[in-house]
């Protein structure tokens, strides 16, 4: 992710298994409150990672987007903390 992807909806369009990886604040000050939409476009299922230092809270500690055209949401809620909402599965 990249400080322009604020407040955009970010399409992945990939065959295969991907990943999202969320940067550490000290990489990209992503102000808190920052919302990035993401929508898996491809049949490769997405997965949201955090890099070492980043927590990422869920429901359930479900970080996968479910299928093809699911969408979900981070939400920057502190300086390393994100929280990650939407159509995710474990």
């Amino acid at each position: 992710l990249v400080l322009s992807d604020v407040g955009k909806v970010i399409p992945i369009s990939n065959a295969s298994a991907n990943t999202v990886t969320v940067p550490l604040n000290s990489s990209v000050a992503f102000p808190v409150g920052s919302v990035v939409t993401l929508i898996q476009t491809g049949a490769g299922q997405t997965t949201i990672v955090a890099t070492s230092g980043v927590t990422i809270q869920s429901e359930s500690s479900k970080l996968k987007l479910k299928a093809q055209y699911a969408t979900a949401g981070l939400l920057k809620t502190a300086t390393d903390t994100w929280v990650a909402f939407g159509n995710l599965v474990s």
